[in-house]
């Protein structure tokens, strides 16, 4: 029993020798926060760059849910090291007041979206200092971030390749789906939003949407962070050349 032991606790040390290698070593990518002003308001962004940049560059979009910040959304989704072992650009851009405008939206007017108009800011910025693949920009968000990626993907359909909502509700005064842009929804078996995330995984496929549900199991309401490299497969096997061809 006593070898038993022993061996069991050697066995536990490199288990937490081998996560605190995993976690603590340095990052392969430049992380910078940085500012724009848009409309007369100073908005904030965090914004990774890796070292062996793609070129032209992947861009993905993470946005945040209530509350939460651009750091810690990068700490939850652990989405950094994503970025910089397969050489996309990732940015995380910060909401007003820490959330985003995702109530009472006028579909026929996204352009009012003072959210929307921040990413085409940022997205501008980015493209004059990057080399960025334009049929490559790709969107997640957890969970109001999550309702928001629906709102940009409708508002700005035919620069989004893909995207990912996380724990987020597509808001109802959009409708259905674009047709042309694929999308993965993904929801914790025990988050109170996933019977509603299923139900309209079955009405965007009715509608002739591309929509992947993902439903994990023993989780609440919380980012998967084991299902990125599952993420950025989905979102890389898109580029805006391939969705318009899929277009009906």
């Amino acid at each position: 029993m006593k070898r038993f032991l022993i061996g069991l606790l050697s066995l536990v040390s490199i288990a937490v020798l081998a996560w605190w290698l995993l976690h603590k070593r340095p990052l392969n990518a430049d992380v910078q926060v940085r500012e724009l002003t848009v409309d007369g308001s100073v908005r904030t962004y965090r914004i990774v760059v890796p070292y062996n940049l793609v070129s032209p560059a992947p861009v993905l979009f993470a946005f945040h849910g209530i509350g939460d910040s651009t750091d810690s959304m990068a700490q939850y989704s652990q989405l950094d090291r994503l970025a910089a072992g397969n050489g996309f650009i990732l940015v995380y851009p910060a909401a007003l007041n820490s959330m985003w405008s995702t109530i009472n939206i006028d579909p026929a007017d996204l352009d009012a979206n003072p959210d929307v108009r921040f990413f085409d800011d940022l997205y501008a910025q980015l493209a004059s200092e990057h080399s960025i693949a334009s049929d490559r920009i790709y969107l997640a968000g957890m969970p109001n971030g999550g309702s928001f990626v629906h709102i940009l993907a409708t508002a700005r359909p035919k620069m989004i390749a893909a995207f990912v909502a996380h724990s987020g509700l597509r808001p109802r005064e959009l409708g259905d789906c674009d047709h042309s842009i694929p999308m993965v929804l993904l929801a914790g078996a025990n988050d109170s939003v996933a019977p509603i995330m299923n139900f309209n995984a079955d009405r965007y496929r009715s509608a002739g949407c591309t929509v992947d549900y993902i439903e994990i199991p023993r989780l609440a309401h919380e980012w998967s962070a084991r299902h990125n490299r599952v993420i950025w497969r989905f979102l890389s096997a898109h580029d805006r050349d391939s969705t318009e061809e899929a277009e009906p």
